[in-house]
């Protein structure tokens, strides 16, 4: 079954539109691209970069934000400026991307998985807690979708036990909680600014970001190849982010709250729409603002019928993550003594729905309607 599929309907809404996304403050956006090619500031130290940095940082309420080539990037700097190595082990989630687990594995470091809070899709702390041990160097929540998991009794245990916590925040951009930010929780957090984030660049990106001063300089050494005035000092390398990806994310930074304030909207509609069919886990917060909106997660019966109704409609869908990371071939051998119950029994049901900047109304009723006598048709052959 395709996964961005088109069918014959007198609507379709794809899955995902980013020339729509794009378009929403392109000119704005082009004009800063366009001044930082004319401005010849391509050398380092780099004033558009460094720009970009202040303006992240200060949004995500901490004092650093060290910009990186991808959240890939991010995530294996941030490993290493922990120290996480071979012996070591992290602690994160199975339904993650794997580059979660992929930049650990990388130094050597054993990844242990923890079950999910089937109503949320995040960390379950009971879970993850009990995997800590003498050799845990790091455990990494995942703001599951772009919601802010919850994390607090876990961070507190982590921290009196010497480990370090580190948000998976790629997909979390701006998600807030008692007016803290996603990023301003753990010791560091990393984030991705691929194109098809709410806060998208125009092809690769990512950052750090830290309130801690040490590990700021930490990473910042290790991000230019350990050069301090003339001299290398230390071990690096680059994975520093392009200037015009930069100058391109600082303009979109003008208009990140207003596509945030849209898709929270546009989930309430949804919701309001499915709750009375008990599909609607992932969205369910106290506050939409916990929510960042990458995409919106339901849980159905019957997934294969549910999905081949919406591509009748011509209604796009996708699966965030088709299989979790200890089913991925590459993993299956690793990973097969992990008990991870609550999130082998969601993978199996979630499905991913429109959720797009700039959908005008007739298109956002056609999705409703049709995702209803959907749920509506597989809910009662459930009964």
């Amino acid at each position: 079954m395709p996964e961005s599929p088109s069918a014959p309907s007198s609507t379709t809404v794809p899955f995902r539109d980013l020339h729509r996304l794009h378009r929403i403050h392109g000119d704005a956006s082009r004009a800063a691209l366009l001044a930082a090619v004319e401005s010849r500031e391509y050398t380092r130290p780099n004033p558009i970069i460094e720009e970009f940095e202040r303006r992240w940082a200060a949004y995500c309420g901490v004092r650093h934000a060290i910009a990186t080539t991808s959240g890939s990037a991010a995530l294996l700097m941030a490993y290493m400026t922990l120290g996480i190595s071979p012996g070591d082990e992290i602690v994160t989630v199975p339904n993650t991307f794997v580059a979660t687990a992929e930049a650990a594995l990388l130094l050597g470091a054993t990844v242990r998985l923890a079950d999910i809070d089937p109503l949320t899709h995040t960390v379950d702390q009971d879970s993850a807690r009990k995997l800590f041990g003498p050799r845990t160097k790091a455990v990494v929540p995942f703001h599951a979708y772009g919601r802010l998991a919850e994390i607090d009794a876990l961070t507190a245990e982590a921290r009196a036990a010497g480990i370090a916590v580190v948000e998976e925040a790629c997909q979390a951009h701006g998600a807030a909680r008692d007016g803290r930010k996603a990023g301003a929780w753990g010791d560091c957090a990393v984030f991705s600014f691929g194109p098809t984030k709410v806060f998208a660049g125009m092809g690769e990106g990512g950052a750090v970001v830290t309130d801690d001063d040490e590990l700021a300089d930490k990473l910042r050494l290790l991000n230019t190849h350990g050069l301090k005035g003339r001299l290398h000092t230390a071990l690096g390398f680059s994975f520093r982010i392009h200037p015009m990806e930069a100058a391109y994310l600082t303009a979109r930074l003008d208009v990140l709250p207003a596509l945030l304030t849209e898709r929270r909207a546009l989930a309430v509609r949804y919701t309001e729409a499915f709750a009375p069919f008990g599909v609607v886990h992932n969205p369910r917060v106290a506050d939409l603002e916990e929510h960042g909106l990458y995409v919106y997660v339901i849980d159905v019966p019957d997934r294969d019928a549910f999905c081949a109704r919406l591509t009748e409609a011509g209604v796009g869908w996708d699966i965030h993550y088709r299989a979790a990371l200890h089913q991925q071939p590459a993993h299956q051998e690793r990973f097969r003594d992990a008990e991870v119950p609550a999130c082998d029994e969601r993978q199996g049901q979630i499905v991913s729905l429109p959720m797009i900047n700039g959908l005008e109304e007739a298109e956002v009723a056609h999705v409703v309607d049709r995702v209803t006598d959907a749920l509506d048709a597989v809910t009662r052959s459930a009964r």
